[in-house]
This record gives structure tokens, C-alpha cells and sequence, in this order.
């Protein structure tokens, strides 16, 4: 019992990053089963068929939080510099998709504002968790010089992601 609390007592950090990530994968794997079956319950009482189901499937996105964030979840179990890349591209993604969905209305409301901006902040201070000595070095094992082009990987990467989604959005 001592090994366990002083493991977590010494990674804490990145434990809690983890803790995020897996919460939210939960959190949206339910979201989009509930949306998909109160659109199919819509579909069952009007009589349309299975096609118009699907049609809207794939046009609301139901799940396509889900499946991005399975990218993360796959960094959260590879505990190499490939898995810290992947949970830090995805914070990365989270910060572009939400600095690029931002409409003039939400900019010019106050409380709206806010809390984009609380959000921003606390994706931010996630990004620079996980650059910390404590988990970059010792627990991924990369050291300062290997940050710094990792992190544009990650950046580019999530950078890349965000465009994709809205590219398929506009269609």
C-alpha cells in the first residue's frame, strides 16, 4: 500500500492528465449514445428509415468527439515519447478548435467571453503541466532540447486536426 501512495504521491500530475482524459472519452461516449438514440427514437416515431438514420449520423457527428479523442486515450497507455506527443496534441487540438469556433457574438458578450477565456487558460495550463521537468523528463523521458520539437509536432498535428474537422464541417 506505501509503494502505491508514494507512486501517486510522486505522479500526481500526470495522473490527473490521465484522470481528464479517460473522464472525458467516458463523458462523450455517452453524450453520443444518448444523442443517437433520441434522434432514433425521432426516427422510429415518424416512420423514416434506417438510411435517413444513418444520413444523420453521419451529418450531426455524433461521435466524432469520441473518435478523436481516442487518439489520446491511446497516448495515456503508451508511456513513451509517442504517447506524451499524442495526449499534448490533443490539448493542442482543443485550443485551436476553440480559438477558431469563437463568433464575433461570443466575443462581444461578457460572460460568454469569460468563459472561453477560463478555458483557454485551463487547456493552457494543461500544456504546460505536461512541459514540466517532473513529466517530460522523468516520466516520458525527454529532455529540454526534444521538447521544444515535440511540441511543434504535437502543435502541428492538432493545428492539422482542427483544420480537417472544419474543412469536413463546411461541406
Amino acid at each position: 500500500m506505501k509503494l502505491i501512495s508514494k507512486y501517486i504521491r510522486n505522479n500526481y500530475l500526470i495522473l490527473t492528465v490521465k484522470l481528464l482524459i479517460l473522464s472525458l472519452f467516458i463523458f462523450r461516449l455517452i453524450h453520443g449514445n444518448i444523442e443517437t438514440s433520441v434522434y432514433w427514437n425521432f426516427v422510429s416515431e415518424t416512420g423514416s428509415g434506417l438510411r435517413n438514420y444513418l444520413k444523420a449520423l453521419k451529418g450531426m457527428y455524433f461521435y466524432v468527439p469520441t473518435i478523436i479523442l481516442l487518439i489520446p486515450l491511446i497516448g495515456i497507455f503508451v508511456n513513451g515519447k509517442m504517447g506524451w506527443v499524442l495526449i499534448q496534441m490533443y490539448f493542442y487540438f482543443l485550443i485551436t478548435n476553440l480559438t477558431f469556433s469563437l463568433t464575433f457574438s461570443e466575443l462581444t458578450d461578457n460572460q460568454s467571453l469569460a468563459i472561453n477565456l477560463v478555458e483557454f487558460l485551463l487547456l493552457l495550463l494543461i500544456i504546460l503541466l505536461m512541459n514540466k521537468k517532473k513529466i517530460s523528463n522523468l516520466f516520458y523521458g525527454m529532455d529540454k532540447t526534444e521538447l521544444l520539437i515535440k511540441n511543434i509536432i504535437s502543435s502541428t498535428i492538432g493545428i492539422s486536426i482542427t483544420i480537417i474537422l472544419a474543412a469536413l464541417k463546411s461541406k
